[in-house]
């Protein structure tokens, strides 16, 4: 006896995609507005809760890294004599000067960097990376370079939006042999 055993295995199949999609349907929970908002509301804490963590360990790590540095300086200050120890708090004071007179450069070069840019009509967001060249001479270079390619690519594109292309029929040729209003005036003198 023969059997088509294909048959068979299709309805298998079709039994088994039934009872997953009663399943699923039976897995469907419904819930009411405040039950939504607390499930939502304890999900968010535990985000929260996960984030916070994570910051808490590491300011921790910074703490310790920092404190363990001033001990380490807080030793080596305890080895040095007098004048050793003078010496390496006045360097320290002068790395924090300069430091400080870098920061208050780099503000004044900034302004002076907007201020430039303004009047040469260049959008001021260009400040951020000009001033990062470092050096007054190369920014304003490079805003003298910027300023005049930006004119040479407007002023190209403006001419190429004024060209227009010469009339095709030669119609605007006046006197010539062509010139249509004198054809019409010859044909009008022959009648």
């Amino acid at each position: 006896m023969l059997m088509d055993l294909q048959y068979f295995a299709e309805q298998e199949e079709t039994e088994n995609n039934e009872n997953e999609q009663t399943e699923n349907q039976e897995e469907q929970v419904t819930l009411t507005q405040k039950e939504l908002q607390s499930k939502l509301d304890s999900e968010a804490d535990k985000r929260v809760a996960k984030a916070l963590e994570k910051a808490q360990a590491d300011f921790e790590t910074k703490l310790q890294s920092k404190l363990d540095e001033a001990k380490s300086e807080g030793a080596k200050l305890a080895k040095m004599s007098a004048s050793e120890k003078a010496a390496a708090e006045q360097k320290a004071k002068e790395d924090a000067l300069t430091q400080r007179e870098a920061e208050l450069n780099k503000r004044e070069l900034s302004a002076n960097v907007k201020d430039i840019l303004n009047e040469k009509g260049l959008p001021a967001s260009l400040s951020d990376s000009l001033v990062a060249l470092g050096d007054a001479d190369k920014i304003n270079d490079t805003i003298g370079v910027l300023s005049k390619s930006i004119e040479e690519e407007v002023n190209k594109r403006v001419k190429e939006s004024l060209r227009t292309d010469p009339p095709k029929n030669n119609s605007s040729v006046l006197g010539g042999n062509k010139d249509p209003f004198e054809m019409k005036i010859e044909t009008y003198k022959k009648k």
